[in-house]
């Protein structure tokens, strides 16, 4: 059936030849010489605007695509750019804080020893105190005996002279105090 129409088409655009009413385009009003002449009009047009219009505006186009494409360009150099900027101080920061890190273990050791130190200083003290305590004992202990032994030799002596009977003189009477206390100190 499309094949019949396409066939047709010709014979409905033509004009009859024996004069009885004309093609199609006749019946229309349209001749064929305008049609010629808008065609030879219409690619006149066409070719001044791709020669004087196109052209330029395709120009103006490239331009505006480079433009765009060095914006892009630019904008991905930027993200790169950021990149390894953010890469680099994620860096750092890592090594700020291994930085950091390592010096509250230094001085967290250092606390340490400064603590061990202070605990030996305080020991030692406290040994020296001490040491001081049973020598200062020691000298009372020894300073006691010695008062005893006067007290009980100036004793002895005083039993002894009232058993007697007779004073001692001064250099006797130390003499016994001085036999009495070796006595005392060998027992």
């Amino acid at each position: 059936m499309i094949e019949q129409f396409i066939q047709q088409v010709p014979k409905l655009m033509a004009a009859d030849p024996h004069g009885g009413g004309g093609g199609i385009l006749e019946q229309l009003g349209i001749s064929p010489e305008i049609i010629l002449i808008q065609a030879i009009g219409f690619l006149l047009l066409l070719w001044l605007m791709i020669r004087y219009f196109w052209k330029p505006i395709e120009q103006m186009l490239e331009a505006r695509r480079q433009d765009i494409n060095a914006t892009y360009d630019k904008i991905e150099a930027d993200r790169r750019a950021m990149e390894q900027l953010r890469a680099e101080y994620e860096q750092r920061l890592a090594q700020i804080e291994a930085e950091a890190r390592e010096r509250i273990q230094q001085a967290v050791g250092e606390a340490q020893q400064l603590r061990e130190q202070i605990l030996q200083d305080a020991r030692r003290q406290a040994q020296e105190i001490l040491a001081r305590a049973q020598e200062q004992a020691r000298l009372e202990q020894e300073k006691l005996l010695t008062e005893l032994q006067t007290y009980v030799a100036d004793l002895t002596l005083a039993l002894a002279e009232r058993v007697l009977g007779e004073s001692l003189d001064d250099e006797r009477h130390r003499r016994l105090i001085r036999e009495f206390i070796q006595t005392v100190e060998v027992r």
